[in-house]
């Protein structure tokens, strides 16, 4: 779907608190708002989210396709190695001595970043001190 489109909602299904299937396929509440079931039409917004219009035009909820992606803790052993790695990701300089750790999973990429967010924060629950340093923690869609 091209970004601007509008979609007519034909079929509307709320599957649990986090979870909206609209016209068959399944999608990832991101701004929720009292009865989502009467959206009436769908456009996708600048950055990919799908923002749901209703027939009150101040009111909008934010979804975003369903997807599977892993959070994943790279640790190198080699601190130069870590450097080139923090530049751009390239996993081509990740070497058999390095760690690959696969630490959760998530349906989108906010309730990705704020796992991320746990590690790298300082005020974070499971902050990482070596974050950043010989330790990285990013998302890799399944």
């Amino acid at each position: 779907m091209a970004k601007g489109k509008k979609t007519i909602i034909k079929e509307i299904k709320k599957i649990d608190d986090e979870i909206l299937l609209i016209n068959g396929k399944e999608y990832v509440i991101v701004e929720d708002t009292e009865n989502i079931e009467t959206a009436t039409t769908m456009k996708i917004s600048s950055n990919g989210n799908r923002i749901l219009r209703f027939e009150d035009e101040k009111k909008k909820a934010t979804i975003d396709v369903k997807r599977d992606i892993d959070i994943v803790k790279y640790s190198f052993v080699d601190a130069s190695n870590a450097k080139k790695f923090a530049k751009g990701y390239d996993k081509t300089v990740i070497t058999k001595d390095d760690k690959r750790e696969e630490i959760g999973n998530a349906s989108s990429f906010k309730k990705a970043r704020k796992i991320i967010n746990t590690y790298i924060s300082k005020d974070g629950v499971n902050f990482d001190p070596k974050n950043g340093k010989t330790t990285f923690y990013v998302t890799e869609e399944a």
